[in-house]
């Protein structure tokens, strides 16, 4: 029978075509050889008894059949190349019927969508701007400041800010909760970190005060955790935070720096990098979130459950490195099967209308990927590995050659699109996302480690 391809779909044909008879005696060779490895026949090494022997030994219709599964995939695939079909996932064996010698096979081929690629040049896209405020630079001297705080005991009603010594206690029917009684506590007033509703009572409370309130007990209290109690709560002591002096004395004692004047500017410094940074992978998400959103596609159910089935694989694998399974995230977080199998159906839609863009995109600009290209990345990568030979090894013996081309292909598709398009605040002025050369004197010190704690947490 002649090869043909039905159109049922905009995504998917339907391709019926036979295997011949002589590419079936063609790879009942390969499968003798195969199956004469595999078992022992008397007189013949491994490989090598001749295809008779074998078809008297296993049968000949267990040959035949396993002839016909080596074949289908070759045949399948010389078809494809020649109508120039590129399966977006491994095909579906719709039927496959023998009919005396004749093997007449009907496959159905889910293709990759084709996008209309929107306008993706010149466009501007509305970031935060990263300039650092006066405003932000003295919230993170006071953040700094606070972690050399001190404490000290004050004689007038606790304010939000200010800390309390307390001893605290909680009863049921006038009997004490074991696990709920403690001394000389200290206490942040406002922070809301212990019991709901304390930090109401707490605050205008002064020393010698006592207060009483009810309340749910607190979780780590096992079976009674969630039962509400009477909480009696004796104020000792009131006290307020107070922040060291900002002087070169204090800077010089305290970090690396010898001045204010040197502090803030390294402040300023990493502030500026930390905002820098974040500003970039903001423009990055929006250019091509703002993209894709302009793509209208209809996914393939086969290839939507394809890639869903990918990102169930990669999140079970996460969980399994934590002894973790499904059923343990299900009831740790809450999250239902039918509220996670959504989430996960519209996770795989966001993927896949990514990479649609993102290769239209490579497309468009004529974006390649050369054997050079692969070597260089995978070279990088060994460096950094303790066994680099034995990162290529696994590399080359993985095949992992079509994903990593997959990747710096649409990696270079994103680079295109933000080199297309401007960042801008929120007044259209042009946003330079470039970074800053730090003045050699900073890079010479380097900050003060409390300093880079500080600019850290602000990432």
């Amino acid at each position: 029978m002649p090869t043909t391809v039905t159109e049922v779909s905009p995504f998917e044909r339907v391709v019926r075509f036979e295997i011949t008879e002589d590419r079936i005696a063609e790879a009942k060779k390969t499968v003798a050889r195969r199956l004469s490895r595999e078992i022992k026949i008397k007189g013949f090494r491994p490989g090598k008894a001749p295809l008779p022997l074998v078809e008297a030994t296993v049968g000949p219709e267990t040959v035949r059949k396993e002839a016909i599964d080596e074949m289908l995939p070759k045949v399948l695939s010389e078809i494809l190349e020649a109508e120039e079909l590129h399966p977006a996932v491994n095909p579906e064996l719709v039927s496959l019927d023998e009919t005396g010698d004749q093997v007449e096979v009907e496959v159905r081929v889910t293709l990759w969508p084709e996008v209309e690629l929107p306008e993706y040049k010149g466009r501007r896209i509305q970031v935060t701007n990263p300039a650092v405020t006066e405003e932000e630079l003295e919230a993170q001297l006071l953040r700094m400041l606070d972690q050399f705080a001190t404490v000290e005991e004050v004689d007038r009603a606790a304010g939000e800010g200010d800390y309390v010594s307390i001893d605290i206690s909680a009863t049921i029917d006038g009997e004490v909760v074991e696990g709920t009684t403690a001394s000389d506590l200290l206490y942040e007033v406002g922070s809301e970190q212990l019991l709901d509703g304390m930090d109401d009572h707490l605050l205008g409370s002064a020393a010698g005060d006592e207060v009483t309130f009810e309340a749910e007990l607190p979780e780590g209290l096992g079976e009674r955790a969630g039962e509400v109690a009477t909480f009696t709560v004796k104020v000792n002591e009131v006290k307020e935070k107070v922040l060291p002096e900002l002087t070169d004395e204090w800077v010089e004692e305290n970090t690396e720096f010898e001045t204010v004047d040197e502090l803030r500017r390294a402040l300023r410094d990493g502030l500026e990098d930390a905002k820098l940074k974040a500003v970039s992978r903001e423009f990055a998400e929006k250019a091509l979130d703002t993209l894709r959103d302009q793509v209208e596609v209809s996914l393939p159910e086969a290839l939507v459950r394809a890639e869903m089935d990918n990102q169930l694989h990669r999140f079970i694998h996460r969980l399994e490195e934590y002894d973790l399974t499904l059923e343990d995230y299900f009831q740790a977080s809450g999250v239902d099967e039918e509220a996670f199998a959504s989430n996960l159906r519209s996770e795989a839609e966001i993927s896949l209308k990514t990479r649609l863009v993102l290769e239209a995109v490579a497309d468009a600009e004529g974006i390649e990927v050369t054997a050079d290209d692969l070597i260089a990345l995978v070279q990088s990568l060994a460096a950094q590995s303790e066994d680099p030979e034995g990162f290529v090894k696994a590399f080359v013996d993985s095949g992992q050659e079509l994903a990593l081309a997959g990747d710096i292909l649409r990696n270079r598709a994103l680079d295109a699109i933000l080199a297309a398009a401007t960042p801008v605040d929120e007044e259209g002025n042009p946003v330079d996302l470039q970074p800053k050369e730090v003045e050699a004197e900073v890079l010479d010190d380097g900050p003060a480690e409390v300093v880079a704690e500080v600019v850290e947490e602000e990432e």
